[in-house]
């Protein structure tokens, strides 16, 4: 799959798929600014991510309202703010995965 990286996370460049992992808990990793107009997303991939979105696209997915509401907000608040964006490295990326 062309969004997966070899580290195992999952990248994506869709404001609400991303607003749907973040509401599912999956873990945010950091904000990659790829160019002036499209910002990348980098998650955790886990099992199963690929049919939650699938589901979601396909209008198959119940999600808590809340929880994806607050999603956006958190989400916008990364993008906008510069001093609030996630900004790891690969290390920092591989110390949060492997010490769960």
């Amino acid at each position: 799959m062309k969004n997966q990286t070899p580290d195992n996370n999952f990248i994506t460049s869709d404001f609400y798929t991303a607003c749907l992992l973040l509401a599912s808990d999956y873990h945010l990793v950091g904000i990659n600014k790829a160019d002036s107009k499209r910002y990348r997303f980098i998650f955790i991939d886990k099992q199963g991510r690929a049919q939650l979105v699938g589901g979601y696209f396909d209008g198959l997915i119940d999600i808590n309202t809340r929880k994806f509401v607050n999603a956006i907000k958190e989400l916008k608040s990364l993008m906008y703010n510069e001093r609030d964006q996630l900004k790891m490295n690969k290390y920092e990326i591989w110390k949060i995965y492997h010490s769960k």
